[in-house]
């Protein structure tokens, strides 16, 4: 191999070498940044279970939930929109007292935000067409949030609705 060759494959060598530093380190700042969205995603979720579900905030609505929000949940239907939404909760403080949501699990990922909870709360109010009953009650449910530039723009729900009927006495399990 002639001189100018072998200068030639050292200099390819070294702008190769250069090229995956950089590829490498943009993945990491790539992985980095994302992580930090997922991080920012799950604090906004987080505070939005801690502070209106379960500490009664709902003054917080319109700092969390985007205006052209939409909740969903698999057996109650769908909610479009902040201020039905917030209509929406005003009512199911009628139906519960003391409600608490505990978070159990959370997986964010990307734009997506899944919190597995145990929510409770003494029923005081009608419910599914039953009369309230006094009684105090926890059922499990999986949450699944989808935030845009900080607010949550949608959120779909499964609760364990038998379960909650279950122990308000006015279905018996099996």
């Amino acid at each position: 191999m002639t001189l100018s060759r072998k200068i030639l494959a050292k200099a390819a060598i070294s702008m190769a070498t250069v090229l995956l530093v950089s590829v490498s380190l943009m993945n990491k700042t790539q992985a980095a940044e994302s992580a930090s969205l997922e991080v920012r995603n799950t604090a906004v979720v987080e505070k939005f279970l801690n502070e209106v579900v379960s500490g009664g905030k709902q003054e917080l609505i319109d700092q969390l939930w985007a205006p052209n929000m939409v909740w969903r949940a698999a057996s109650m239907g769908e909610v479009r929109g902040i201020e039905p939404y917030k209509e929406a909760m005003k009512a199911a403080k009628t139906s519960f007292s003391g409600m608490k949501l505990q978070i159990l699990d959370v997986v964010a990922q990307g734009d997506k935000v899944v919190i597995r909870f145990m929510n409770s709360g003494t029923n005081i109010g009608g419910f599914f067409g039953k009369p309230a009953t006094g009684k105090f009650t926890k059922w499990e449910g999986i949450g699944i949030y989808r935030l845009e530039n900080g607010k949550i723009v949608e959120a779909s729900f499964v609760e364990d609705i038998w379960g909650m009927q279950a122990g308000l006495g006015n279905i018996t399990a099996h």
